[in-house]
This record gives structure tokens, C-alpha cells and sequence, in this order.
């Protein structure tokens, strides 16, 4: 952008000079240094990491959920919301749907100076899941039952027991369950529960209880290696689509997919439905979809990793290598990636969580996902403090990557030829590693530039600056962006551009982003109609705006 913006506020034009950052900050030294055991050997206990989270905060959310709380949510950083229309009504689903959207607008209207907040709206289909029956309530405060190893157990799929769940009979709702042979396994609540078969009978099976534990209602049932629905969408997964459409939400995640054939079915169902501007993202939750990933990323606009499920078929011990797998491809195909592992559970009734658990929500962030997923959100008494306490280790998380091999390494997979917009973005994110650059700001109409700069994983936030509300929800599942929508009218392109990138500033330093003396990287458009932004400008921010550098 050639011409300079001039501050409101008369004062001397300064040029800042340019100061490497202190070693012990965002563990600088060790993830520039060139070899592993460098990397290593050069992080710090003491070293702090920056202020500003990188990483996407998810929260599950509930039926009932107010707008009180989605402002709660708004305050603390968070920017996507996931919630299934399972069991309500149409109507129900819009009170939902029209909570959120009423507190993130009151958020936006009195805490976020009228700049629009970007929350966007994911919709999980669920999809088909066996599940246990309702526990027999023989006293008015039991609602768990106790099955103890080595105990023997009937599981049935007689109607009749499914509100009578006893120690001695648990209903499923499957008779996938008839199907089984001796020595096959069963978990129950996530694999909590084991139980190996010993016979099958005409309408249920005799189990002995390898792995015992409590077991409330209506908890998930697994059967590995028996692929659990159809391949095609059923009915009931077709109306929530319809639903979602109507209400607008931004994301649907697909369940059970296994292959791009059954993806491609449920887009071109989508688009027949006048849902073609809807993010669809793939749920990696059984072992043939983890098989065939390379197929399944042809075809989606993002990926959802459910942990829990998927560990039921590759196995406790192995789910951390799914983990790695998945994400690392997502990250070469440059997809987003929400991450779901039941993250804090214990938060729900602690303050402080495990230290198992900070490791695994740190070494999730450290693997390359964009967006972490928080369902202990739609339980906890305190949800403000879980997403803070995320925040904080995402933030440990993000410090400690060794930057320089991982953009070195997907540079080295953008093989020529590229499209300019994805060269142009390369560079930008090896400029702002150069300058240690405190924000890359964006122009951008679709959001294409940002999501190449965000692939390349900057260690500076990503300012998006778009007209369109949708485009604005959709980018900020992705890691690095803040997603911003510009609501004044357009004059002409160039005062655009200037008011855009003015706007961007102010919010950065308002959020504390950005601060005097930093340096910022610009992403704007040469000339109207070029279909991506292309020039690039580098800007030192002052007291009162900016000067050209």
C-alpha cells in the first residue's frame, strides 16, 4: 500500500528500531536453532510465553444454554461453540441457536467496542451410536450401578430392560450386539468398562466383566472392528441438516465417514439443500476413516479427530500415534483440525486439573492442531476458569514448537507449481519470523490468503480482515487467525483498504496485540480485482497509528 495513513493525533513521525526479542521469551533460541537435540537441549523453565493464544478454544454447549454464558464465553477468548440438535425440536433448536447469536452480539455491542465477534457455529450430527439403557432406580438417589471385575453380566436387547439396567442385565440399544463370538470384547462408557464374551444367546449375551466400574445411564457402547451405521445418512441426520441449514450455522461435522464416496454423498445432499456455503468437516472416529485419511481429505473443508471414539478400535496405547498421524496429514493438506479428547474432565468438579491432563492437552497443541475442543464446558460449574486454564496451556503449548523445522518442512512440500496467493503467503510468514513481527494483518474478501499464511503456522496472530460475517465465523477455527468482519460501507478500493487496515490496528492494541515500537506485517490487494491479496507492506506501530516503514 503506497499511500501513508495519517494519525488523528499530531506527532512527530518515528521510526522504531528494529530489537531481537530476549531469550527468554516464547523460547525464541530453541525454535530457531537447527537440530533436534538443539531445540531440546535450548527450551527454558523460566521462559514466558506470549501473551496471545493461538490456538482455537471450542466450548460444548447444551440445550439450554443462555446468552449470559456465550458472553462469559466471548470474554474468555473462546470462538467456537459446538451443540447437536439430538432429541429437540425444530423450535428448540432455533431457541438454541438464537441464544448464541443474542449473546454474542450483546458481547460484541458492550465489551467488544461494536466490532463484531466472530463465534462460529458448529453443528455435530452425532450420527448412529449404541448406547446402554436408564439404570433401575430401586432407591431415589441411585443412579449408577456397580459392575465388579471377575462378576458375570448379562447385555440384552430386550426392550424390556431398558429402563431396568441392573448388575446383573444392561440393555443396548443394537442387536449388533448377536453378532459377536466368544472371547470378543464389549466397552462400555468409553472403554471404562470391559467385558469379554463367553456365549451368545438367542436375544442377549453372556459376559464375564474384565475391567469393572460405576455405569450410569445411557452411557456409549463400543464393539470393535463392527463398523457401527450405514453409508449413507439417515433420515434423522438429513432433518438436523435441514435444521442447520435453515438456522444458518457455519460448520456440520460428519460422523462414521470412512472413505471420500460416503463425504461426497452428504455434500452433494448439503448443496441440494441450498447449503453449499456451509463448512463440512469430517469426523476421524473409527479405524477405517483413520485408514484411508489421505482419500477422506480430498474431499472435506476440515477435520474433527474424536479421540474417545476412535481409541475404542485402535486402542488406548495407540491413540496417541492416530493422533500424530492425523494431524500431521491435515497439516500438509492444509486443513483445519478440531481436536476432541475430553480435555479437563476433572475441572468439572476440580479447580486445578490433572497432570496427565495438562501434558495431553499441551502435547495436542505441540502435534499441530488448530482448535481444541472443551466439552467439559456443558457440565462445569465454573466455565470461564476451564477455557482460562486451556488458554494458558495452549499458550505453554505453542512456545515450545520448534518453528523453524516445521515451516521449513511445509515449505519443502509446496513443490512448484503453486498458485500465487500460496506463494505470496509463504513468504509473508518467513518475513514475519525474519522481523519477529507482533501481527500479520490481512485484507481479504474470502479468506484464501489467510488460510495459506495460517497453514504456514506464524508465531504471530493473523489479523483477517473481511466484509462478511460467514467468511469471518468460518476462518477462525484455524489457528493464528482472528477473524474480524468490517461492517462500514465501501467508498472506493484504496479508502478501503486504508479504513480496513486502520480498523485492525486499533483493535490490536485495544486487545493488546500490539504495542509501540512493534512491527507488523500487511497483506492488501495491488488493484481491484486481482482475486487475492499480493503486495505486502511492513508497518512499525507508534502512540498514536502507524508510520510507513
Amino acid at each position: 500500500m503506497d499511500s501513508k495513513i495519517k494519525s488523528n493525533i499530531e506527532e512527530p513521525c518515528v521510526v522504531y528500531p528494529w530489537e531481537p526479542c530476549h531469550g527468554n521469551e516464547m523460547q525464541m533460541k530453541a525454535s530457531f536453532e537447527d537440530n533436534y537435540l538443539d531445540h531440546m537441549s535450548n527450551l527454558k523453565i523460566e521462559s514466558n510465553p506470549s501473551k496471545n493464544t493461538l490456538t482455537t478454544i471450542a466450548c460444548g454447549i447444551s440445550f439450554n444454554v443462555t446468552r449470559n454464558v456465550i458472553e462469559e464465553f466471548c470474554e474468555s477468548g473462546a470462538s467456537v461453540v459446538i451443540f447437536n440438535f439430538n432429541g429437540l425440536s425444530f423450535e428448540q433448536s432455533r431457541k438454541m441457536v438464537f441464544e448464541i447469536r443474542q449473546g454474542v452480539f450483546n458481547y460484541s455491542l458492550k465489551k467488544n467496542n461494536r466490532v463484531p465477534y466472530s463465534m462460529t457455529l458448529v453443528l455435530d450430527l452425532g450420527g448412529s451410536v449404541i448406547t446402554t439403557g436408564s439404570i433401575l432406580d430401586t432407591k431415589t438417589t441411585q443412579r449408577v450401578i456397580e459392575l465388579s471385575t471377575n462378576a458375570y453380566v448379562y447385555v440384552t436387547n430386550d426392550l424390556e430392560y431398558k429402563f431396568k439396567c441392573t448388575e446383573d442385565r444392561i440393555y443396548v440399544n443394537s442387536d449388533i450386539i448377536l453378532r459377536l463370538k466368544t472371547n470378543d470384547r464389549i466397552y462400555l462408557d468409553y472403554g471404562k468398562i470391559e467385558l469379554a464374551v463367553i456365549r451368545v444367546d438367542e436375544d442377549e449375551v453372556y459376559c464375564v466383566i474384565k475391567r469393572g466400574e460405576f455405569l450410569g445411564s445411557e452411557k456409549i457402547v463400543h464393539v470393535p472392528g463392527i463398523p457401527v451405521g450405514s453409508t449413507s445418512l439417515s433420515k434423522l441426520d438429513e432433518e438436523k441438516i435441514r435444521t442447520g441449514i435453515q438456522l444458518k450455522v457455519d460448520v456440520i461435522l460428519v460422523p462414521g465417514v470412512r472413505n471420500s464416496v460416503f463425504f461426497d454423498h452428504v455434500r452433494k445432499f448439503v448443496n441440494i439443500e441450498q447449503g453449499g456455503d456451509i463448512s463440512l468437516y469430517a469426523k476421524i472416529d473409527n479405524s477405517v476413516g483413520l485408514e484411508n485419511i489421505d482419500d477422506v481429505l480430498t474431499g472435506v473443508d476440515g477435520v474433527f479427530l474424536n479421540r474417545p471414539n476412535l481409541s475404542m478400535e485402535v486402542g488406548h496405547d495407540k491413540i496417541f500415534l492416530a493422533q500424530k498421524i492425523v494431524l500431521s496429514k491435515c497439516n500438509l493438506a492444509g486443513k483445519p483440525t478440531i481436536t476432541y479428547g475430553e480435555y479437563l474432565n476433572s475441572m468439572e468438579v476440580s479447580t486445578v486439573p490433572t497432570t496427565a491432563e495438562v501434558n495431553d492437552l499441551i502435547n495436542t497443541v505441540m502435534d499441530g492442531t488448530d482448535c481444541i475442543y472443551l466439552d467439559v464446558t456443558m457440565r462445569s460449574s465454573n466455565k470461564l476458569h476451564c477455557i482460562q486454564y486451556a488458554s494458558s496451556l495452549c499458550r505453554q503449548g505453542e512456545a515450545t514448537i520448534w518453528e523453524q523445522q516445521l515451516f521449513t518442512e511445509l515449505n519443502k512440500k509446496s513443490k512448484p507449481k503453486i498458485e500465487p496467493a500460496h506463494a505470496v503467503s509463504i513468504g509473508c510468514v518467513e518475513v514475519s519470523f525474519k522481523c519477529h513481527a507482533a501481527a500479520i494483518i490481512v485484507i481479504t474478501t474470502s479468506g484464501l490468503s489467510a488460510r495459506f499464511i495460517a497453514r504456514y503456522r506464524p508465531r504471530c496472530p493473523v489479523l483477517a480482515i473481511v466484509n462478511h460475517g460467514k467468511s469471518a465465523r468460518k476462518l477462525s477455527v484455524w489457528r493464528n487467525v482472528i477473524a474480524l468482519q468490517y461492517i462500514d460501507p465501501i467508498e472506493n478500493v484504496w479508502k478501503d483498504i486504508e479504513n480496513r487496515t486502520r480498523f485492525a490496528m486499533d483493535f490490536g492494541k485495544r486487545k493488546g496485540i500490539l504495542h509501540q515500537g512493534d512491527l507488523v506485517l500487511h497483506m492488501s490487494c495491488s488493484k481491484q480485482n486481482v482475486g487475492f491479496a499480493n503486495t505486502m507492506s511492513v508497518f512499525y506501530v507508534s502512540a498514536g497509528d502507524f508510520v510507513n516503514a
